[in-house]
């Protein structure tokens, strides 16, 4: 599984483009002779794949259950996927600068996958039959002919980010 995220510097208004990756191995992968890649290995691994002269950056590490109490593996695939650009990260209180932020964004990241799947992650997403996040119908998850009772009491709820407090806040309609 792979997610792509893009955070912004906020001292030199730089972009980072960088991937989550979560590889599943055999359990054997830690204990075999010759088989685990260490961190050097994957950066130079990195290296040579990006053509650079510079060391990119790599953090490998195990999985292991987060403090929430989620499995390891339902942890994992929690933090891989979370988001793809964090607005908390770029967002001020210069309008002008997070319109260009954003509009740089939206360019950037034009018709670009965020999220994949392969091996295993793979065949699991199409055995729960997801819905492709490109392509598929992320509204309606649901028997969309049905109403439940639950659905027609319902009512919306608008809830607005307010910057200057760091909090949301309900619009009543």
């Amino acid at each position: 599984m792979r997610s792509t995220e893009v955070t912004v510097n906020k001292n030199d208004g730089s972009y980072n483009q960088h991937m989550h990756v979560l590889l599943c191995v055999e359990s054997a992968y830690f204990k075999k002779q010759g088989q685990y890649i260490k961190q050097r290995e994957w950066i130079d691994l990195w290296q040579k794949a990006l053509q650079v002269n510079y060391r990119p950056v790599a953090n490998i590490k195990a999985i292991k259950p987060n403090q929430k109490g989620d499995k390891d593996i339902e942890a994992a695939i929690k933090e891989t996927s979370k988001y793809s650009v964090k607005s908390s990260d770029f967002l001020t209180d210069n309008a002008e600068r997070n319109q260009e932020i954003v509009s740089d964004l939206e360019k950037g990241l034009y018709r670009k996958r965020m999220l994949s799947y392969g091996g295993l992650l793979k065949q699991k997403h199409k055995i729960l039959n997801l819905d492709d996040a490109e392509d598929g119908n992320l509204i309606n998850t649901s028997d969309e002919d049905k109403t439940t009772v639950e659905e027609e009491k319902a009512h919306s709820i608008t809830a607005i980010w307010n910057f200057e407090k760091q909090n949301y806040y309900l619009r009543h309609q």
